[in-house]
């Protein structure tokens, strides 16, 4: 498989690509610089928990941070997603608050995207919704393209869900806002390991099996957002992409004495450019040309390898890249009008309407398999009882 990197310049300088290697030993300073800034804020300033308020009744919502150590692709949004699916099969409402990543929803915070089960009250004073940012169509751009540019892609796929989400970078404001709005029973913080201006009841750190501190060096040297020992905040630690049920060796001593779960991503079906599901077998034997922007293409790759597709090249752009026809039609030279496209479902709303009518761009879904879930979500469900 050929395999084709479109990073931009501002990636390669920030790791050290190419000419930028250069930068190494100014890289080693700022990375020192950062240790300590980050050093001096986690440790200064323990986690915030909530004290247990017995007679507050149902309506006080367990608020449940989701975060990781390594920056990119550790997995929250399917994390979010199959505690959302759990807490929600049980009869309770779950609220995903986030910061928002590169939509105008960020910007114009706070934004409320409700899901299907939940309905917004009349009145929108003091927030705007997904509704009035996305507006009328604009001559020129696709709807799932115009959706994913003023919500985020990563909002698309929990609204996509029937998650309701609030979006906003001020998470007290946000979570405030999601408890008034929603009445829900549980507020699932997005990305909120490093946040400390929120009282939480539990915080879930996910580390990946494989390397769960990455190379072990801190930004923009490495892809640590603090050093490992800052995993001994964490109530509870999820292992992800984790084949083995087993403590990595490097985690052990960070881990010692909390509560240890294991998970796995595992896809679940394709999506064609109508929205429609396609079972996974019908990549089975199939050549095609991959091409995603996210953290870790290596791993889709990987799948699409699993599944029995051929790929014949797999293009890689940045972490949240918005996709521009310039690359579509890089694409298209590399495999033919008549090519087979398969992306991440991240990606899908952002590329899906550059392509030309009739190209066949298929979207891989990939859901959290949680090992224990049911005794994790016990868990969540009593921590603020």
């Amino acid at each position: 498989m050929k395999i084709v990197e479109r990073y931009g310049a501002g990636y390669r300088m920030l790791t050290g690509r190419g000419i930028w290697a250069v930068l190494y030993p100014a890289r080693v300073l700022l990375a020192g610089i950062y240790g300590l800034c980050v050093a001096a804020r986690t440790g200064s300033r323990p986690p915030r928990k909530r004290e247990s308020t017995r007679d507050a009744g149902p309506a006080r919502p367990a608020i449940v941070s989701i975060g990781n150590i390594e920056a990119g692709g550790g997995g929250k949004t399917p994390c979010a997603i199959a505690l959302a699916r759990g807490i929600a099969d049980r009869g309770g409402l779950p609220v995903v608050v986030t910061r928002g990543y590169r939509g105008m929803a960020q910007r114009r915070a706070p934004c409320v995207v409700s899901g299907s089960r939940a309905r917004l009250p009349a009145s929108g004073a003091g927030f705007v919704t997904g509704e009035d940012l996305i507006g009328p169509s604009r001559a020129g751009r696709g709807t799932l393209a115009r959706e994913a540019e003023a919500l985020g892609d990563e909002i698309l796929i929990y609204r996509d869900r029937g998650i309701p989400v609030v979006i906003d970078p001020r998470r007290g404001r946000g979570t405030e806002l999601a408890r008034r709005l929603f009445s829900p029973s549980h507020i699932l913080l997005d990305d909120a390991f490093q946040n400390f201006s929120v009282a939480k009841d539990v915080d879930i750190l996910l580390l990946d099996a494989e390397k769960p501190f990455g190379g072990g060096t801190l930004l923009p040297l490495g892809t640590l957002r603090e050093h490992p020992r800052g995993a001994r905040r964490a109530d509870v630690v999820v292992f992800t992409r984790a084949r083995e049920k087993r403590i990595p060796e490097t985690a052990r001593s960070y881990v010692e004495g909390k509560r240890v779960f294991f998970a796995d991503h595992e896809p679940s079906r394709l999506i064609d450019r109508s929205g429609a599901s396609i079972p996974l077998e019908f990549l089975a034997g199939r050549e095609c040309v991959l091409f995603s922007g996210i953290a870790r293409p290596g791993s889709f790759e990987r799948t699409i390898l699993a599944l029995g597709a051929r790929p014949r090249a797999s293009f890689r752009f940045v972490d949240h890249h918005r996709y521009v026809r310039e690359d579509v039609r890089s694409m298209l030279d590399e495999g033919g009008s008549d090519a087979l496209f398969v992306t991440t479902e991240k990606d899908r709303a952002k590329a899906i309407d550059l392509f030309p009518d009739g190209a066949a761009v298929l979207a891989l879904r990939v859901e959290m398999r949680i090992d224990r879930l049911s005794e994790l979500l016990d868990l969540l469900s009593t921590s603020c009882s």
